[in-house]
């Protein structure tokens, strides 16, 4: 039998070197979520979550200042998640290859997947916008 040795392996008595100096751990985005936004969302009603949850998704601005500090807390817990950062890396080729696919099936399919479009485009823009929106809310009752 053969002795298995390492003397085929590139570096066998070599030590290795790295050829670029070690960078530091970049912060993720999370970090800038409210630590204590899971405890004040869980602790509210289902359906007052469920209904901030529809007024961020649309871009409309919250009744209340708690209502609105939670909205602006969801916003930006929702932009730090994958599937918006790496919005574009997937959403162009979904779209192309469902407009190919709906061009082969039916006009009214062809609109369906513009409508997803759209759609996908205008919540995007309303997390974006979270706090601009309820930036009214936040402020008049701070300042009265």
């Amino acid at each position: 039998m053969a002795s298995t040795s390492n003397s085929n392996s590139g570096n066998t008595g070599k030590m290795l070197k790295s050829s670029k100096p070690v960078k530091p751990a970049k912060v993720s985005k999370a970090s800038s979520v409210d630590p204590d936004f899971a405890n004040r969302w869980n602790a509210t009603d289902k359906s007052e979550r469920r209904q901030i949850r529809r007024l961020v998704r649309i871009g409309r601005p919250q009744e209340t200042e708690a209502d609105a500090q939670l909205a602006v807390g969801f916003a930006a817990y929702q932009r730090t998640r994958p599937w918006y950062r790496f919005f574009w890396l997937w959403f162009v080729p979904v779209i192309i290859g469902g407009l190919g696919a709906s061009l082969a099936t039916h006009p009214i399919v062809i609109g369906m997947v513009a409508g997803v479009a759209v759609n996908a485009l205008l919540v995007r823009r309303a997390f974006r916008r979270t706090d601009m929106v309820n930036a009214p809310v936040l402020e008049g009752t701070a300042s009265a």
